[in-house]
């Protein structure tokens, strides 16, 4: 059975159930759920995941008066924290863009709540419609890493990891290497306020491909077409792109239309 299928039909089954029933208990602390799930068309499908850690209940601070006062929530109790993700159909197969941030929901919590979703439909079903298998998440291979830079408008800052040996060269003559000094040195190159450093990077690149080559990694951020900031790293060829979507004054919670339709756009480069 293609990968959509299953997983839209946990996906859809989760609609029927209570709150506290799709609710799975994670690792430190932390508990979530699907809170809602919205499809558009055939080949898009939005998943809203709430989540939240718990078990700690400290005084709260003001950050103005630094004046102390009784935290008033329960240890069953932890800040609403929303992870957003955009599922696309390619080939009746499932991509994820995933929202990434501290204590979002991981990857890792994704899969093994799927996993545990799909493990309470087939115990609710007849034998003929069960699903088989498990969930599981692998990172989309992408391009060669010149092509991804290729793709940048604007590259402003890269840093590059070097063999540790080379402070002890004719090229730098500053120090032998040592075990106190980690394995690789980071050399950092920025561009000047509103240029690139781009075409700089590409000399950088193939010199990094070449034979006995010093490079051992490339990390570069810039802005791709979109005026996104970006993120790619020859250390896994895995790009990270950063929305701006409007941030609730009150709450501090991110505006869910916006955030889905951010990345509904980064969406349309797959497929």
């Amino acid at each position: 059975m293609p990968a959509w299928d299953p997983i839209m039909t946990v996906c859809n089954y989760l609609t029927s159930l209570e709150k506290s029933i799709r609710k799975k208990d994670l690792e430190g602390n932390k508990f979530g759920f699907i809170s809602e799930i919205t499809s558009e068309g055939d080949d898009l499908a939005f998943i809203l995941f709430k989540s939240a850690k718990h078990s700690y209940r400290a005084p709260l601070l003001d950050r103005n008066t630094v004046e102390e006062r009784e935290n008033p929530k329960t240890m069953n109790e932890g800040e609403q924290m929303k992870t957003h993700i955009v599922l696309k159909k390619i080939d009746r197969s499932p991509i994820a863009l995933i929202e990434s941030g501290n204590n979002l929901m991981t990857g890792k919590n994704i899969i093994d709540y799927l996993n545990y979703v799909m493990s309470i439909y087939n115990s609710n079903i007849e034998d003929s419609k069960k699903l088989d298998g498990i969930f599981s998440l692998e990172m989309m291979p992408r391009d060669d890493f010149k092509e991804v830079l290729e793709r940048m408008s604007r590259v402003t800052c890269a840093s590059i990891f070097i063999d540790k040996n080379i402070l002890g060269s004719e090229v730098l003559n500053y120090t032998e290497p040592s075990e106190t000094i980690q394995e690789d040195v980071d050399l950092q190159i920025k561009a000047n306020r509103k240029k690139s450093i781009l075409d700089s990077l590409y000399h950088i690149v193939d010199k990094y491909n070449g034979n006995n080559s010093n490079i051992r990694r490339i990390r570069v951020i810039g802005r791709t077409g979109n005026n996104n900031e970006a993120i790619i790293d020859t250390g896994f060829i895995v790009k990270k792109e950063f929305v701006e979507v409007t941030q609730n004054s009150d709450t501090g919670e991110f505006s869910s239309v916006e955030m889905f339709q951010s990345i509904k756009e980064l969406s349309n480069q797959f497929g």
